[in-house]
């Protein structure tokens, strides 16, 4: 099949450039979704957003690929499709979602900038990259400080900044396992498909959930429907792509080390669209994971000087 993996390596400021650009689109996101939740309901939103960019990616793939192609990835990978998409779009779209009801941008991104110690642990179990020992450290202090920003205040699931962040906390689990489960499939298969497919599969399943929401809401409105389209086009569509094309030519623990900046994005973001501060123990906490992170990116002299 075309389109398995690049005849060339591209330059590593593209391939980095690419992974930064998908993670200030997610940082887009979330102040974004906080705002289209005013309008509609989490899991309808979820749903009308990848439905958008399911159609975009599915309209791709007809003019790239011929539906021999397609049938045979989806005959070939199709239990592996149904996961990614469980993973990648259904149940984070739910958690998060229903997350950023009671919580705010800022800490949600926080949490979710701890999803790169979940894709280290993943990829380490899955995929068999090498675990050191400045990974292990690195993942515990990152893992520190997740946990720290989680449980602040009561630890009880009637208290709803407890729940919100624990809902983007599984959220954030998901994602990591996400992108180690499309590595192991690019292996065989176009990543176009791969990513494309899943967020058909994963989007079929929200579908399938809107009818046990509980207090569906839909108000369309001018602004309601552009912030839908830019979450579905941009924050959804796009930024998948890029940061699956970065995965193509990088370990996927390597490249998860970028999403620690979602943060920065989000924060910022939420700064110009909802004038929404961050509080100090949210940004040290941000610190800690970020320091967790570098740790655990960190590759010994030997391996750098190698190249490996």
């Amino acid at each position: 099949m075309p389109g398995v993996m690049a005849s060339s390596r591209p330059k590593q400021w593209i391939i980095s450039g690419s992974a930064i650009s998908a993670v200030a689109l997610w940082g887009l996101a979330f102040p974004l979704t906080q705002d289209a939740l005013t309008s509609f309901s989490p899991i309808i939103l979820g749903f009308l957003r990848f439905a958008i960019a399911s159609a975009i990616f599915g309209l791709f793939m007809l003019l790239t690929y011929s539906l021999s192609e397609i049938r045979d990835t989806i005959m070939k990978e199709r239990w592996s499709l149904l996961l990614l998409g469980a993973l990648y779009v259904t149940i984070p779209n739910i958690t998060q979602n229903y997350g950023l009801v009671h919580g705010t941008s800022s800490v949600a991104s926080v949490i979710q900038s701890s999803g790169p110690v979940m894709t280290l642990l993943f990829a380490v179990l899955l995929l068999r990259e090498r675990m050191t020992s400045m990974k292990v450290i690195g993942s515990a202090v990152a893992m520190a400080g997740t946990v720290l920003l989680v449980a602040h205040g009561n630890i009880s699931l009637e208290d709803e900044s407890f729940v919100s962040n624990l809902l983007i906390f599984i959220s954030a689990t998901s994602y990591g396992l996400a992108w180690v489960s499309a590595k192991k499939m690019m292996n065989s298969s176009p990543p176009i498909l791969i990513i494309g497919l899943a967020l058909v599969f994963g989007t079929a399943m929200l579908a399938l959930a809107v009818p046990f929401e509980q207090t569906p809401m839909t108000d369309f409105t001018l602004s309601s429907t552009a912030n839908l389209l830019i979450l579905g086009i941009f924050c959804a569509g796009l930024s998948s792509w890029l940061y699956l094309r970065s995965l193509e030519h990088e370990e996927v623990s390597r490249m998860a080390f970028f999403i620690y900046l979602m943060p920065v994005f989000a924060s910022a973001f939420a700064w110009i669209i909802r004038d929404e501060g961050v509080a100090m123990w949210t940004a040290l906490c941000a610190v800690v994971i970020v320091i967790g992170i570098i740790i655990a990116e960190r590759r010994p002299r030997t391996i750098r000087a190698s190249g490996k």
